[in-house]
């Protein structure tokens, strides 16, 4: 370990910025995960009653799934690119599912 202060303080910063941006990773794709596997579960689901509910929790998670990357182009985690690209396939693969039940 360096002796210096300065070194030191730059260290233990670099140590919670890895884990901020860790975290911000983290938490994008859990949740895209989640948001994939509920819609090929509605794929699966018969009733629309359990379609429409199912639809309202995607909606909710996809708007976190923006609210965090949104957050991540802000605070420098992701590429404003990256972020851009990532939120397309998504919304184009929730299409994609969405057309296959004609809702």
């Amino acid at each position: 370990m360096n002796k210096k202060k300065k070194n030191r303080k730059t260290v233990a910063q670099n140590l919670r910025n890895r884990l901020i941006n860790r975290r911000y990773k983290s938490t994008i794709k859990t949740l895209t995960k989640n948001l994939k596997k509920l819609l090929k579960n509605m794929v699966k689901e018969t009733t629309e009653e359990k379609q429409k509910g199912a639809k309202e929790l995607i909606e909710k998670i996809k708007n976190q799934i923006f609210s965090f990357v949104d957050k991540s182009v802000k605070k420098n985690i992701f590429h404003k690119n990256k972020a851009a690209r990532k939120k397309s396939r998504l919304v184009k693969f929730m299409k994609k599912t969405l057309d296959l039940l004609k809702i």
